[in-house]
This record gives C-alpha cells, sequence and structure tokens, in this order.
C-alpha cells in the first residue's frame, strides 16, 4: 500500500482562514501538540490541524501568522447566571445571602430589558477571557439566547423553575411553560439550545421534578439543577433520604440529561449513584470558596466516571467570568482537598475548562477540542507579557500562568468574536453604559436591603 500524500488531503475549496505560527494544544485524546502549527477553517468548522510545515498545503482565502501565541480551544463555562452581572459587588459577605437579599432584589429589579443589557455586557466579559461557549440560568431566559445569537457565541440557554412568583412568572412554576417556548422557538439553532432549569431540591419539590424530567425526555432537551450546594438542603435531605442525591434518585431526574451544578456535600455511594446514573456536574470552584462552602469532591467524581466541566457561576457569585482563573483554582482546591499535590495535574484541569465542559452540555462532539471536522471555537493567547515568561511546559502555563488580559484573539463557528483584543459585535463603551445604567436604578433597592456593616473586630457570636 502506497503512504498517504499529505496534498491529497488539500481541500477542492480553499479554506476560509489559516491560523499558523502559533502553538497548538489540541486535547484530542491522543493529548497532541504541534509547536508550531496551524489551523485551517472552513465555513464553521476546522478542515485541517497539524504542524506549521503542513500549512502550505491548505492555502486559505486569509492566513493569519499568530507566532509567539497558544493557540487552543475556547473555554466552555459550564454554568452561571450571566445577566446578573449589574448587581456585582452588592451585599457581599451576608449570612443567608440567597434568600435575604438576592431572591427581594430580583423580584424589584429584574425585567427583560436588564436582562438583555447584562447578558451582552458579560458576554463581552466572557470572550475578553477566552470563553465560546457557556451555559446559562435565569429569568427571561430568550433574552440571554437573544444575545448570545446577536453576539455569535455558543450557549446553553436554561429557563429559571422556582415554586414561588418569579420576575418573569406570575405564578409559582411559571418557568416550566416559559421553558416550552424556550424550546420551541430556538429548536435546531447552530448555536443556541434551550434547557430546563429547575432551581435547586428545596425550592422545585418532588412532583415538579418527575413533570420536569418527563418533558425533557419530551422535548430532548437537557436540565440544569443546582444541587448540593446548601447546607441546610443537606441537612434537610440528609434527614429524610441519606443526601440529597439519594432523595433526588426518587423523583426521576438523576439521568444523563441532568447537569448537576455544584455538587457540594457528596459521600462515597453517592459518588457511585452520580456514575451510575449519568449525570455530568457543572463545578464552580470559585463561587463556592467564596461563600465558605465545603469543596466539590471533583477529583473523585471524575475517577468515578462522571464528567466533569468548570463554571464560573454568575457574577453576583463568582464575581470574575474569567474562566482562566476557574481554571487555575479547580486543582489547587482540589489538592488542598485530598492533600495530594499530584492529582489533577494541568493538563486534567485545562481539559475540564475546555473538552470536560463540552461533555458534560452535550457538545463534546462538536466542541471542545481542535480536531478536523469540529466547529472551530477558538483562542489565541499572546505569550508575550510578564505573566507568562518562560514557557517549560504548554499545560502548565495554560493553566497557572495566563491571565484574562494575554487573549488576543476568539472565534466563534470560525467567525471573530474579538479580533486583535477588539469586539466585533459591539460597542465596548455602549455596554458598559447600558450595563451602568441598570446598575443606578438599583442602587436604591440594594441599599435599602443592604445589612448594617460588621464592625471589623466584631465576631459572630460576640
Amino acid at each position: 500500500m502506497q503512504p498517504e500524500n499529505p496534498l491529497d488531503r488539500r481541500p477542492v475549496l480553499l479554506p476560509d482562514l489559516c491560523i499558523r505560527g502559533g502553538a497548538v494544544l489540541t486535547l484530542d485524546a491522543k493529548w497532541r501538540i504541534f509547536d508550531p502549527g496551524f489551523v485551517a477553517i472552513k465555513d464553521s468548522r476546522i478542515v485541517a490541524v497539524g504542524p506549521l510545515a503542513e500549512a502550505e498545503q491548505w492555502p486559505a482565502r486569509e492566513t493569519l501568522d499568530v507566532s509567539g501565541t497558544l493557540i487552543m480551544p475556547g473555554y466552555v463555562n459550564a454554568h452561571t447566571h450571566i445577566s446578573m452581572s449589574s448587581f456585582r459587588g452588592a451585599m457581599e459577605d451576608a449570612p443567608d445571602r440567597l434568600t435575604r437579599f438576592i431572591f427581594p432584589l430580583e423580584k424589584a429589579m429584574v425585567r427583560s430589558k436588564l436582562v438583555y443589557d447584562a447578558a451582552m455586557f458579560t458576554i463581552a466579559e466572557m470572550v475578553r477571557s477566552g470563553t465560546t461557549c457557556f451555559a446559562d440560568m435565569y429569568y427571561f431566559e430568550e433574552e440571554v439566547a437573544r444575545a448570545a445569537d446577536a453576539a455569535g457565541m455558543r450557549a446553553l440557554a436554561g429557563e429559571t423553575v422556582v415554586d414561588f412568583p418569579a420576575p418573569d412568572a406570575d405564578r409559582p412554576y411559571g418557568g416550566i411553560e416559559r421553558a416550552e417556548h424556550l424550546a420551541k422557538d430556538w429548536k435546531g439553532h447552530p448555536r443556541i439550545r434551550p434547557c430546563l432549569a429547575p432551581h435547586a431540591p428545596y425550592t422545585v419539590d418532588a412532583s415538579h421534578l418527575a413533570e420536569i424530567a418527563a418533558l425533557a425526555e419530551k422535548l430532548d432537551i437537557p436540565v440544569m439543577m443546582h444541587v448540593a450546594e446548601m447546607d441546610s438542603e443537606h441537612a434537610r435531605f440528609s434527614a429524610t433520604h441519606g443526601s440529597v442525591l439519594r432523595y433526588l434518585d426518587t423523583t426521576g431526574i438523576l439521568s444523563p440529561r441532568l447537569i448537576a451544578v455544584h455538587m457540594l456535600y457528596l459521600d462515597e455511594e453517592d459518588i457511585a449513584l452520580a456514575a451510575k446514573r449519568g449525570i455530568s456536574v457543572a463545578h464552580c470552584p470559585v463561587s463556592n470558596a467564596k461563600s465558605g462552602r465545603p469543596i466539590c469532591p471533583a477529583w473523585r467524581l471524575s475517577d468515578a466516571g462522571v464528567s466533569v466541566g468548570l463554571g464560573t457561576d454568575g457574577p453576583l457569585s463568582g464575581n470574575t467570568m474569567d474562566m482562566q482563573t476557574i481554571t487555575s483554582m479547580y486543582p489547587k482546591l482540589q489538592k488542598v482537598l485530598e492533600h495530594r499535590r499530584d492529582i489533577v495535574p494541568a493538563r486534567t484541569a485545562l481539559y475540564a475548562a475546555t473538552m470536560g465542559g463540552a461533555h458534560v452540555l452535550g457538545l463534546s462532539a462538536a466542541i471542545g477540542s481542535l480536531e478536523e471536522g469540529k466547529r472551530a471555537d477558538i483562542q489565541v493567547v499572546a505569550l508575550d507579557d510578564f505573566n507568562v515568561l518562560p514557557v517549560h511546559d504548554w499545560y502548565a502555563t495554560a493553566v497557572y500562568a495566563l491571565q484574562a488580559h494575554n487573549v488576543r484573539d476568539v472565534l466563534v463557528d470560525g467567525r471573530f468574536v474579538l479580533r486583535d483584543g477588539k469586539l466585533q459585535f459591539a460597542d465596548e463603551r455602549e455596554l458598559k453604559e447600558r450595563l451602568l445604567y441598570h446598575a443606578r436604578q438599583s442602587a436604591a433597592t440594594i441599599r435599602a436591603l443592604q445589612p448594617a456593616p460588621m464592625h471589623p473586630h466584631h465576631t459572630a457570636g460576640t
């Protein structure tokens, strides 16, 4: 048999773009690295990736020389509430923050216009730090989908379901009907996928969880829910069923459709159950740490065969939407939890932030790695700054050294959403002005809800 001639792989039609000269981290099953390398793109897909010496075989309509950079998959932010950015920094360090302050604030202030404007603003923040896909859970979720579409982003849009009147529904569980409309309106979209998002086991009862599980099956869409996040939730369901997860197993919601967010209060039986039911986990290490909660046993979940991705959580929970920060914190906190330096090596952490997230969102066949046939969701990161140099190990550099400001270019479906550090889908100044308008409108309500500041030397119980 004659060896394959690389020239035979040349396309009949020219690629639209060839990105060449940087080090390419593919994150594929073979962990291929091409240093230097190239990625050729036609329409929305990668048609070739390999060593720079083969780039001449793929002449393109446009060639972009990115020598001195790192080319890798865009980050997949597996969980967030992006439209909470207009409230960022409000009511920090307060106990019972969710029920005492966030729920009342949302009821007073969240409207469709705020959701859209804040979503566009936060999408810009995510793009500037290398994210190409995100999974969202909020109210008026059609506005988040619309913003993601306008920006050219890839998204999983989850309509929130709760057992009380919500900002976008005047009766308990009104989010279920809204989610049905969302699913029908966005069915078949190439970048936006709808989702059912019951808020949590303590805000959605067992009968409605069963209804949501059946509806998700009927509509063929995912379910995303906060699971085993709160200490009160853990105490309540541990008393009745042994754990939150074992309670949920009685409702029928545990299935490969479920994206379980947080998953902090787990024992070995829960981890085995998660693997058995085929659920996926969106781990949000920074927001959990900021809340003073336990560390999710993400390494143990992954070791048991559970798909684990990483998320920022919302701008009010984790404050930063920078997935680079999350990717760096993930292995560090796991090492603290397990008292072991050798677990979650850098390439495993980067995998969780890219391919891991793609698996969690059900998109691993399309995104998460740089491979022929996959969607061209790519970030190009500059390596000429003080925080990066020198490079001894590509994975260690990517996970522990890079920062958001190093991101130079971001493409989704082969189209630039960030080029040379500049947004391509909106005017940055206008996005900021719109966000600040909503922040000013919310300021009086935030002040009214804000607890009196604690004396710096005062401690609880004194």
